[in-house]
């Protein structure tokens, strides 16, 4: 089955701008349509722009989002755990990737089932109660996560990072748990109410193994990060251009604070970012040089 759209670089580009993003920031909240969204996004592939999902979401989630927003380039799922690339989007097949359900797929981290067991084996040895996404059903998931069963299945489909709550509200017990489990070379962090646990130690090594592949093809790439949550330092940090999208759910302020250099962007969704990637599409030169068609764009 053929997407709606194909997302391919113009020939007449050299220069790629990549946008890694986190799936939310794309949209506004208060716009429960994905119109606007979808139309930015067109508009955006035919200016040699490649937008990158990168976020918490499994693959599974990131297919669908990819499929209701009608477009194809990679992703990055589960807080860096893998770097997803349709099969024959690069020229070549891209070295130390292996090829998995259409997909040369990138891995960051151990496999969910250590990082799982792992959890439940340093828990049980502090004596601390823990349930994990691994030990919970479907209907568990939805109705702790306030999901559509539907959605439920899709996040149950873990590959790296394990979704986690402490049996107790006592701070120094998640402090004593975390402590453990880094020694034991995981990395542990809270997410939307959850802690979390991967063997993923460098969220941001995919965004800096995608730009190394793109640049093997453009003469140049120029990465922009777009960010509305503290959890994204680090994604501001590893790209050439960091962008804050201020929104009313979240305290832009603390990110810049954090990330100095980065540019403000008031206002939400596509009429928010939007603005900051056209910037920098109309900065672009002029000059025609030979490009590279990206990839008909298929599904898996």
């Amino acid at each position: 089955m053929l997407f709606k759209t194909a997302v391919t670089a113009p020939q007449s580009a050299t220069r790629l701008i990549v946008v890694f993003t986190d799936p939310d920031t794309l949209r506004d909240e208060r716009i429960p349509s994905l119109g606007a969204t979808i139309t930015a996004l067109h508009g955006l592939a035919d200016q040699s722009v490649a937008v990158v999902l990168w976020g918490n979401e499994t693959r599974a989630e990131m297919e669908l989002i990819q499929y209701n927003l009608c477009v194809r380039h990679p992703f990055v799922s589960e807080h860096g755990g893998g770097l997803f690339l349709p099969a024959g989007y690069l020229p070549e097949p891209p070295a130390g990737a292996r090829a998995f359900a259409g997909y040369d797929v990138f891995d960051f981290g151990r496999s969910y089932h250590l990082v799982a067991a792992a959890l439940h084996d340093v828990a049980k040895t502090l004596g601390i109660h823990v349930i994990g996404f691994s030990g919970m059903s479907v209907q568990d998931i939805a109705s702790d996560c306030r999901l559509s069963l539907a959605r439920a299945r899709l996040a149950a489909l873990r590959e790296y990072d394990e979704p986690f709550r402490i049996m107790d509200a006592n701070p120094a017990v998640q402090i004593r748990l975390f402590q453990a489990l880094r020694r034991a070379g995981l990395r542990c962090f809270t997410h939307e109410g959850y802690c979390h646990v991967t063997g993923v130690t460098d969220p941001t090594k995919s965004v800096r193994t995608l730009t190394s592949l793109y640049r093997q093809v453009f003469q140049e790439v120029v990465t922009v990060g777009l960010a509305r949550d503290p959890g994204e330092i680090r994604l501001l940090q590893a790209v050439d251009i960091p962008v804050v999208v201020q929104s009313d759910f979240v305290d832009a302020a603390s990110l810049l604070r954090r990330v100095p250099t980065a540019r403000l962007i008031n206002g939400c969704g596509p009429f928010g970012w939007g603005e900051a990637i056209w910037d920098l599409v109309n900065a672009r030169s002029s000059t025609e040089r030979k490009g590279y068609e990206i990839m008909p764009l298929r599904t898996a």
